[in-house]
This record gives C-alpha cells, sequence and structure tokens, in this order.
C-alpha cells in the first residue's frame, strides 16, 4: 500500500499507457469495417447505376419516353429492373 502512496502518478501513466494499447487492435478493426461497409456500399450503388443504365438503353424505356409517356417509361423501367440478373 505504501508503494502506491508514493507513486501514485506512474500507477495512474502505466494504467493509461495499457489501456491505450489495448484499445488500438479494436480500434483497427473498427476502421477496418467501416471501411468494408463504405466499399460495399459503393459498389452496390455502381451495380445499380449500371443495371440502371443498360435498362434504359436495352428497354422500351427510352421509347416510351421519347413519345412522352414518362409514367408508362418509368413503369417500363421499374419491371427492367426487378427482372434484371445483374443484382440480386
Amino acid at each position: 500500500m505504501n508503494l502506491f502512496k508514493k507513486n501514485y502518478k506512474a500507477v495512474i501513466y502505466f494504467f493509461c499507457i495499457g489501456f491505450v494499447l489495448n484499445s488500438i487492435p479494436h480500434t483497427l478493426d473498427l476502421l477496418e469495417n467501416r471501411k468494408n461497409a463504405r466499399l460495399e456500399f459503393l459498389e452496390k450503388k455502381i451495380l445499380y447505376k449500371q443495371k440502371e443504365k443498360v435498362c434504359k438503353e436495352k428497354s422500351e424505356y427510352s421509347k416510351f419516353f421519347a413519345m412522352g409517356f414518362e409514367e408508362t417509361a418509368q413503369k417500363r423501367l421499374i419491371s427492367c429492373m426487378n427482372q434484371s440478373n445483374l443484382m440480386k
């Protein structure tokens, strides 16, 4: 007990150092998980845009949109995207 009374600052410093060193792996895991989640989100976003582009080019969307039937064109786009196999 006498050791703690004389060196209480050293005990506190060593505790803080141990706490910081112990938290480093958890922090690195957290950062890597956030990076992976962000990459997965971006990948899904890119796949969605590609699927939308393919459906706009190859379906009847462009024909109906050019004729002025925007609602019908939108319905055709949605049905094409639901039937598409690029992203499930």
